[in-house]
């Protein structure tokens, strides 16, 4: 069974997405090819939150706190800032591209290497409260999988979460609100 079987089966996807996505336009922008696991994922599930806790980052949506080229920059200048004053990553700024983040603040990565081959690029979080660094050897997809299973604990993340019953929550649709 393979990591999309494995996800959809553990935590199933809405029935109805809206995936127009012009990846060469998100790809041109953040000056990067994106792994195909992610862009199945974006199309499968759209945005939303894995067990109310697990944001990913979205090319196209109308929130900026979840908007892909936005929190990847972002995510860059906190990096470059928190280097500046002292504390210890263990990859380079321009080998990290933030793909999601938690309810806490802690964000997940994409390590970018090799260089041109999004399709081999594996994961990484740095937790708001701890300088850890915890890696993944696997793509997004794969790790979703995993932690979603409970299979694989990052030791970032809360050791209560997800759920016994984890669940996918679609973002309300623009000008909706939440219940």
């Amino acid at each position: 069974m393979t990591a999309r079987d494995n996800l959809v089966r553990t935590v199933p996807p809405p029935p109805d997405v809206d995936s127009r996505v012009d990846w060469p336009r998100v790809e041109q922008d953040l000056g990067v090819s994106l792994p195909d696991d992610y862009k199945w994922l974006v199309e499968r599930y759209g945005p939303g939150s894995f067990d109310g806790f697990l944001h990913v980052f979205q090319p196209v949506v109308p929130v900026a706190t979840v908007r892909l080229v936005d929190r990847a920059e972002r995510a860059a200048e906190i990096l470059d800032q928190l280097r500046e004053g002292g504390e210890t990553i263990p990859y380079p700024t321009d080998e990290l591209l933030a793909v999601g983040a938690t309810d806490n603040g802690d964000t997940i990565y994409w390590v970018t290497r090799p260089e041109g081959a999004p399709n081999s690029w594996t994961i990484t979080a740095n937790g708001a409260r701890n300088t850890k660094w915890p890696h993944f050897d696997g793509g997004l997809v794969e790790f979703l999988a995993a932690v979603m299973s409970g299979a694989y604990k990052m030791d970032v993340l809360p050791r209560s979460w997800p759920g016994p019953e984890p669940r996918f929550a679609p973002y309300p649709a623009s000008g909706e609100r939440r219940r």
